[in-house]
């Protein structure tokens, strides 16, 4: 329980107290105060209840604060010992201690807000009891699941590609969150291998090739990319071809001995260049991981039995398909989920379906994430429904559909900038390895820079870490759903909400330690000169700054807070960004190494907290630290 999570509890048993009779149970609203003049925390309960109480919301507040107050008053505010007792698994074990132990001051402000300021010596207490915490004080899960979480999935005729990053990322950090809040994550990779897209390489292999392997095994993945380019031209230009490359879909998927051998040559060396990306990139898949739509190739055809048993599927021109109530087209006509096609293949819903069937059935998933472009809502919509109506998705089993927007570039037309999706300059797809390289030049020139007498192996790790957080933070400090347009410039500047900046405040604690002589485990533990480790604690305040830092490193367990219900890293982000924004002010204004000595070991052990969150929050996103840049 965090801060706001405890503040609510005493305005809630306030609101109890002051209105026993009136009305079903309320939960109040709690939220950071954005001026910290008026206190740490803030709460507008007062004007959500006054229309049920028929009063005015000022009245309201004032008796809620008149309330907390005779708590208050009740006896001395406990001493810090008694507040860093409590467990720091239980994050801000503030939520246990009353409200004369917590609260400084509280009252009513304006038309009826309310504004609590916490004591010093029960936010003081709180970060002393996570210093030797890895979790920063976050608390697991009190109701772990097991969760499916569906993301990357290529279509492996190619080299990855930038459309495919966002899933990847995003995906990942999502997986990494979860893991950390305690739940049985179950990383999947659906990429496409069974579907039209190797139909049309089979069929251009045999072309090209003939039946014999060698010469596939041989060539470079950038031949087998662009004979995917020439026969995903011919099939839209030539309907023999269509015809032979949808013969081989069949082919694969009905097993065919020539075909498949073709096909497995192929998934070898796209996988190979898959999961090498994967390292490079710090992504959390691997082979373990890998369940594409070919894994489901034998429960297809279970799948459209099973449907047809249930009699929630019609024959329509000659293809098998459910209707679902509720989903029609832009002229009102119903749409169909295509579960076989007319030529008895299998297509994406077949799959999909299929794949649900699994996770529920086999793996005993209790929610699934699928993270693909927002462009499938309606796709996974209508599956969750006729999966719900086969009852392979019960209603206890939550299946999520995340939809991300769009990468944009800003580009010059006639005089003025547009933007339109991100591509190569000829209009072609943007790979993930030529970002990789290019993040990596770029870093490399901005690292020499800053440190021309740096190592060529600290120079790769530096440059490497750079461009990962770069790439990844640009797309995490956005909201899933939105679009955003990528700028090198931008994305490695070591000022402003980026990657590097974040990365450049955890370097510069860095740097702090090793000029202090202080080993940071030691520091964690150490109660500072003349003090006992009793709850007197290693922390003192003698600037405002200090303490403006201190509510801001024990509100970390509030990120978490909402994060299982909106499943977005937008929050992590920006707060590393605040965090590491108000380091720096503090860093400006409160010098360290050179004050006297219970301030000295005080604002090292500030900077130890700070360099902690910054450590695990950028792990969350996927992203490693440097010790110097």
């Amino acid at each position: 329980m965090s801060f706001i999570e405890a503040v609510k509890n005493i305005l809630n048993q306030a609101v109890a107290d002051c209105f026993p009779v009136s009305g079903p149970a309320f939960e109040c609203q709690v939220t950071p105060c954005q001026d910290k003049k008026f206190g740490d925390y803030q709460s507008n309960l007062a004007f959500l209840l006054a229309k049920r109480e028929r009063t005015s919301p000022r009245s309201i507040a004032g008796a809620v604060v008149e309330s907390v107050q005779a708590q208050m008053a009740l006896s001395e505010p406990a001493g810090r010992g008694q507040i860093s007792n409590l467990s720091p698994e239980k994050s801000a074990g503030a939520g246990s201690v009353s409200a004369h132990a917590l609260i400084d001051t509280i009252e009513v402000a304006g038309a009826g807000f309310i504004n609590i300021r916490i004591r010093d010596s029960a936010l003081i207490a709180e970060l002393e009891q996570t210093l030797a915490d890895t979790r920063c004080g976050v608390a697991r899960s009190a109701r772990p699941q097991r969760i499916v979480v569906d993301y990357s999935s290529p279509n492996l005729a190619k080299d990855l590609h930038v459309g495919t990053m966002r899933s990847t990322v995003i995906g990942d950090s999502i997986a990494r969150v979860l893991e950390f809040l305690g739940h049985d994550v179950l990383r999947q990779n659906h990429y496409g291998d069974w579907g039209a897209n190797f139909g049309v390489l089979v069929a251009m292999i045999k072309q090209e090739y003939g039946s014999g392997l060698e010469q596939l095994k041989a060539a470079p993945l950038e031949a087998v990319e662009e004979l995917y380019t020439r026969g995903s031209r011919l099939k839209t230009g030539s309907e023999e071809f269509a015809a032979r490359a949808a013969a081989e879909v069949n082919n694969l998927q009905s097993g065919n001995p020539e075909s498949v051998a073709i096909w497995e040559v192929l998934m070898d060396k796209t996988l190979r260049n898959c999961h090498g990306l994967y390292r490079t990139f710090n992504v959390g898949l691997d082979e373990s991981h890998d369940c594409p739509e070919s894994f489901y190739r034998d429960d297809l055809p279970v799948v459209v039995g099973e449907l047809s048993d249930m009699d929630l599927l019609v024959d329509d021109n000659n293809a098998k398909c459910a209707y679902l109530d509720g989903f029609h087209n832009v002229d009102g006509d119903p749409l169909p989920v295509i579960v076989q096609k007319s030529d008895a293949g299998y297509n994406y819903s077949t799959t999909d379906l299929a794949g649900i069937r699994h996770r529920v059935g086999r793996l005993k998933a209790q929610q699934i994430i699928v993270v693909t472009d927002r462009g499938q809502e309606l796709h996974f919509r209508m599956l969750r429904a006729l999966a719900q109506k086969a009852g392979w998705l019960p209603g206890s089993v939550q299946l999520r559909h995340l939809g991300y927007g769009v990468i944009l570039q800003e580009i010059g037309e006639g005089g003025r900038s547009k933007k339109v999706r991100f591509r190569t300059r000829d209009g072609g797809t943007v790979k993930i390895r030529d970002l990789l390289a290019e993040g990596r030049r770029r870093s490399e020139k901005l690292t020499l820079e800053r440190n021309p007498g740096i190592s060529e192996d600290e120079l790769d790790e530096i440059a490497s870490k750079l461009t990962i957080a770069a790439l990844k933070y640009a797309d995490l400090k956005q909201r899933p759903e939105s679009d955003y347009t990528f700028n090198w410039d931008q994305m490695l500047a070591s000022q402003g909400n980026t990657g590097v900046y974040i990365l450049y405040c955890y370097v510069r604690i860095a740097s702090l330690f090793g000029k202090s002589g202080l080993d940071r485990d030691e520091l964690a533990q150490s109660p500072g000169p003349g003090l006992k480790r009793t709850g007197a604690g290693p922390i003192s305040l003698s600037h405002e700054l200090e303490r403006e830092l201190l509510v801001h490193l024990v509100s970390f367990p509030e990120l978490f807070s909402g994060y299982e219900e909106e499943l977005s890293s937008h929050d992590i982000c920006h707060y590393l960004y605040d965090l590491s924004t108000l380091y720096s002010r503090f860093w400006k204004d409160c010098p360290i190494l050179t004050a006297a000595d219970d301030v000295r070991h005080s604002r090292l052990v500030l900077s130890l907290a700070v360099s902690e969150r910054v450590k695990l929050g950028l792990s969350l996103l996927g992203i490693g630290v440097v010790e110097k840049m």
